[in-house]
């Protein structure tokens, strides 16, 4: 009896393991030209091997091997820990092979590299985002305090506030664009200023929040269409003081 260890213990290890089990009995069947019927608890297996849509090489292989066996073997499904002999029989061998079975490499699965990467990038993700100090980096994390992929966002008039790079004086001034970082009110023009401050935006203003409410105040921000449509006309005046400023620009 030839007793096989995975040596990945991946989060199907188990599963893999029956499959392996069941190729391995049907090329045994081919080579031996003899009829055997298996027997294995493993539904999802059994699924796996039905299934027209399987995208795993592994499964695939195994689907295949199978069915050049066809004539030859049979599968059944039997129900798990209920005294059936042989399949107690099966269970002692696998955990035997787990300290004394040779050792079957088992390429992962898509779906686990996949989940893997992601979690790998996130947490790079995290990494850059905590270590960020330029001003944006710490502005941004005031209203969002970690990164969360589901949490894109796309509109531009709230990444312009987010990160306060747009079309705003004091943004514009580090880059010799304009020549003061002062709005023509006479106040630093920076997107606090327009959204909230400002005298020639007055009409679009809104509520500033408190230090302590920045992240629930920025997440009720994202759906309120409302508020964006003002935030969008402070800047659409900001804008043209940025063109008023520029032509000013000697």
């Amino acid at each position: 009896m030839k007793l096989v260890s995975l040596s990945e213990h991946l989060p199907d290890a188990t599963y893999k393991a029956e499959l392996a089990a069941i190729q391995f009995a049907a090329n045994w069947a081919v080579s031996e030209n003899s009829k055997i019927n298996l027997y294995t608890d493993s539904l999802s297996s059994i699924l796996a091997l039905q299934s027209a849509s399987s995208r795993s090489n592994f499964v695939n292989k195994a689907k295949t091997d199978l069915f050049k066996a066809k004539n030859l073997v049979g599968l059944s499904w039997v129900k798990a820990h209920v005294g059936i002999q042989g399949n107690e029989l099966a269970d002692q061998q696998a955990k035997l092979a787990t300290t004394t079975g040779e050792e079957l490499s088992i390429p992962a699965p898509r779906s686990y590299l996949n989940r893997t990467l992601k979690q790998l990038i996130l947490h790079e993700w995290c990494g850059y985002w905590n270590k960020y100090t330029s001003a944006s980096g710490i502005r941004v994390r005031g209203f969002l305090d970690t990164v969360n992929p589901n949490f894109l966002i796309y509109n531009k008039i709230l990444i312009y506030f987010l990160s306060g790079h747009g079309p705003f004086p004091f943004y514009l001034h580090r880059f010799k664009r304009v020549n003061s970082p002062l709005c023509t009110c006479g106040l630093v023009g920076d997107a606090d200023h327009y959204v909230f401050d400002c005298s020639l935006t007055r009409e679009f203003h809104l509520i500033k929040p408190t230090e302590a409410s920045k992240k629930l105040w920025f997440k009720n921000l994202m759906s309120n269409k409302q508020a964006i449509g003002k935030m969008t006309n402070s800047f659409k005046i900001s804008n043209d003081i940025c063109d008023s400023l520029t032509r000013d620009s000697p």
